[in-house]
C-alpha cells in the first residue's frame, strides 16, 4: 500500500511541475533551468493541500517506513524536481511556510547518516545516494535551498522571528550533506563567487544574505544559550543546597516549571547554534573572499571573539550546568569550530589585521586561553600549533596598531564615522540624508535594512556617492601625522 501512495505522490509532484512550465498540452515538457516566466499559469487553482499532502506522506515515510524511500529511489527524482522548482520560487509558490516545510520534505527524502543506536543496523542508502549525486538539476536544488532560507526571514506572521529557526533546523544538514557532493559544492561556491563580484549590487546577492542571516542567528541562538544555561545553573545550585526545601508548594513547584523550560529552550538553542556554526566551519574552508571583506569580515570577527571569551575564559564557569548532554551543550565542539573557521580564513592579510579591531572581546589573553584548552581537550597537534602561530601573528598585529591608534587619537569629528566612531577610509555620501559615513559600515546595515539610518529613506549601495573631497581630506591628515611620528622617532 505504502508504495502505492508513492507512486501516485509521485506522478503528483511530477504533474505540479508540468503545471509549473505551463505545459498544457498531452506531451511531457522536459524540465530545464532558467525556468519560464508565467504567463497564464494554472497553479492558481491547485489547492495548496496537494503540495502539504505530499510533504506529509514523505516525512511520514522519512520517520516509520524508511526503507521504502530506498526501494523506490527512483521516483524521488520526481519529488527532487518539484522541490527544485516550487522551494526557491515565490512566483510558483507564493505562501512562504509552504515552501519552507518544502524543505523539510527534502531533507526526509535525501540519504541521512546521523548515528544509530549501539545495536541498530544502519539503514542502506545506496540507491538514495546514487539518485542525489546524479540529480541533472543539482545546482539549482542548492540555489533554490538557500534561496528559501534568506525568504523566510520576513513570512509576513506576527510569530516570524520564533518560526525561522524551526524552519531553517532541517536546512542545515542538507546543506552539510550538499557540501559533501562535488556538483553541489560547486553550485553552491559558484553563487559565492557571484555575491564576491556584485557586493555593491542594487540588490544584495543571493549568497551575501544569506550569510549575513547565518550569523545574525548564530549570535542570537548561541547568546540565548548561554543565557539559558546560565539560569539552567543558577536553578540547580539553589535545589542542590536545599533552598527549595523551604518553599510553599506552589513557588516550589514554579521553580521545577522554570527549570524544565529553561532546559528545553536551552537546548534547543543549542542544538541550532551546534549547526550554525558547523555550517559556517565547513564553508570557510572553501569559501574564504566573502568573509574576509571589510562587509563581513568585523562582523564574524566579533562574534567569534565573544563567543570565545564564553567558552575558554573564566566566563566559562557560569555555564557549567550538571549534564551537558542533556541540554545538547558541546563546548569542545563549538571552540573545535571556531578554531577551524579562524584557521581557514587566517591566511588572509586583512582577516588577521582586523581581529585586533574587536576592541569588545579581542585580547593576546583570549586566544592563549583558546589554546590551553584546545590542548585540554587533546586536539591534534598540528591544530594547536597552527592556531598558536596565528594568536602570535595578531598579536604581533595588534601591537601596530595601537601605535597607529595613538597617533590617529585626535582625528577631527569630521573624519569619524558617525555611527561607528572610527576614521573613515573610504567615505561616502547618502543621497537624502547628506550624511557621510564609511562605506563598510553602510554596506554592512543594508545587508539588514535597506534604509538610510539617519531618516529611514529607502537606499542601495548603487545610489551612494564616493565623497571624494573628504577622502584626500583624510588622506592629507594622515599622511601628515605619519611624517611627524617619523620626525619624534621612536621615543615619541
Amino acid at each position: 500500500m505504502l508504495q502505492g501512495c508513492l507512486n501516485l505522490q509521485a506522478s503528483t509532484a511530477a504533474l505540479l511541475v508540468q503545471l509549473g512550465l505551463e505545459n498544457q498540452g498531452p506531451e511531457h515538457v522536459q524540465l530545464s533551468f532558467p525556468l519560464p516566466p508565467l504567463q497564464h499559469s494554472q497553479l492558481c487553482y491547485v489547492p495548496e493541500f496537494f503540495a502539504e499532502n505530499m510533504g506529509d506522506f514523505f516525512i511520514f515515510l522519512r520517520r516509520f517506513a524508511d526503507e521504502v524511500l530506498e526501494s523506490s529511489a527512483d521516483s524521488l527524482e520526481q519529488v527532487l524536481n518539484f522541490i527544485t522548482v516550487f522551494m526557491g520560487n515565490v512566483d510558483r509558490m507564493k505562501n512562504p511556510h509552504l515552501r519552507a516545510k518544502l524543505a523539510e520534505v527534502l531533507e526526509a527524502v535525501m540519504p541521512h547518516l546521523e548515528p544509530v543506536s549501539p545495536g541498530v543496523t544502519q539503514p542502506v542508502m545506496f540507491q538514495r545516494h546514487r539518485v542525489f549525486c546524479n540529480y541533472l538539476h543539482a545546482p539549482h536544488l542548492a540555489e533554490a535551498l538557500i534561496t528559501v532560507f534568506v525568504d523566510i526571514e520576513f513570512t509576513g506572521d506576527p510569530h516570524q522571528f520564533e518560526q525561522k529557526f524551526n524552519y531553517r533546523r532541517p536546512m542545515y544538514p542538507i546543506l552539510k550533506y550538499m557540501w559533501g557532493k562535488d556538483s553541489y559544492r560547486q553550485s553552491i561556491k559558484h553563487l559565492a563567487d557571484d555575491a564576491a563580484e556584485n557586493l555593491e549590487a542594487m540588490n544584495p546577492p543571493l549568497f551575501l544574505r544569506y550569510l549575513n542571516l547565518l550569523m545574525n542567528d548564530a549570535i542570537f541562538l548561541l547568546d540565548e544559550a548561554i543565557q539559558y544555561l546560565s539560569k539552567i545553573k543558577l536553578l540547580q545550585l539553589e535545589r542542590d543546597r536545599g533552598e527549595w526545601e523551604g518553599l510553599a508548594p506552589d513557588a516550589r513547584r514554579e521553580k521545577e516549571s522554570s527549570l524544565q523550560m529553561f532546559g528545553q529552550l536551552g537546548r534547543f538553542h543549542n542544538i541550532m547554534s551546534n549547526e550554525t556554526i558547523g555550517t559556517l566551519a565547513f564553508l570557510t574552508s572553501e569559501i574564504k573572499g566573502l568573509f574576509v571583506h571589510p562587509f563581513l569580515a568585523e562582523r564574524i570577527i566579533s562574534m567569534l571573539n565573544y563567543f570565545l571569551q564564553h567558552l575558554v575564559g573564566p566566563k566559562m564557569g557560569a555555564l557549567k550546568v550538571k549534564d551537558f548532554s542533556e541540554f545538547d551543550f558541546k563546548p569542545q565542539q563549538l571552540v573545535s569550530d571556531i578554531c577551524t573557521i579562524y584557521l581557514h580564513l587566517g591566511d588572509e592579510a586583512n582577516f588577521c589585521a582586523t581581529v585586533p579591531k574587536d576592541g569588545r572581546s579581542y585580547s593576546p589573553i583570549l586566544f592563549s586561553q583558546t589554546v590551553r584548552v584546545l590542548k585540554r581537550i587533546n586536539k591534534p597537534g598540528d591544530m594547536i600549533v597552527s592556531f598558536g602561530l596565528l594568536a602570535d601573528k595578531i598579536k604581533s598585529l595588534a601591537d601596530l596598531q595601537q601605535q597607529e591608534e595613538e597617533t590617529y587619537s585626535d582625528a577631527p569629528d569630521e573624519f569619524l564615522d558617525p555611527i561607528m566612531s572610527t576614521l573613515m577610509l573610504d567615505p561616502v555620501l547618502l543621497p537624502s540624508s547628506h550624511v557621510t559615513v564609511d562605506r563598510t559600515t553602510i554596506a554592512r546595515h543594508l545587508l539588514s535594512d535597506q534604509t538610510d539610518p539617519f531618516n529611514r529613506s529607502p537606499l542601495t549601495m548603487d545610489q551612494i556617492r564616493p565623497n571624494e573631497e573628504l577622502k584626500q581630506q583624510i588622506l592629507q591628515w594622515l599622511a601628515e601625522r605619519k611624517q611627524e611620528r617619523l620626525h619624534m622617532g621612536p621615543s615619541g
